[in-house]
């Protein structure tokens, strides 16, 4: 996908000059809503596999977990995933619509994130509302994979 988009944007970006000296220029079809969710949903379990294998090893290491390892998993691990989800999410293009309801999902979950970076500790009371809502706004959308559990 990369590859192509690259490809696009260097084509739009030099354009072709036909024999009259015109340009041609290269034009996308906007996203279908089935796309943009098998697309995103997609993104999520990469980047959500990753969080819950981190969540996974600290639920099942004896005793309660260590504040000061749940707050580097948070900051080390889960602020950039969840950062990299909303980055390649919002560069898929909500399809032609649906702009308000994907920016709504996405500003969630950088609300979630700010409420990690605040108090990244208090995720041993679970997830931060703001990421809760992001994931209902998801499922409400069609999401079945997006939101953290």
């Amino acid at each position: 996908m990369a590859a192509a988009l690259a490809a696009t944007l260097a084509l739009a970006g030099c354009g072709g000059d036909d024999e009259e000296g015109g340009f041609s220029p290269v034009v996308s079809e906007p996203v279908s809503k089935v796309e943009f969710l098998r697309q995103a949903d997609a993104i999520c379990i990469s980047s959500e596999s990753r969080i819950e294998a981190a969540a996974d090893d600290l639920v099942t290491a004896p005793g309660d977990p260590d504040p000061a390892e749940v707050e580097r998993i948070a900051i080390d691990l889960v602020v950039p995933a969840l950062e990299s989800e909303v980055a390649a999410i919002g560069a898929l293009g909500a399809p032609e619509g649906d702009e308000e309801e994907v920016e709504a999902i996405l500003a969630a979950t950088e609300d979630g994130i700010a409420a990690i970076e605040a108090d990244p500790r208090a995720l041993l009371d679970g997830v931060p509302a703001p990421l809760r809502r992001a994931q209902k706004l998801a499922q409400a959308y069609g999401s079945r994979q997006c939101g953290i559990r």
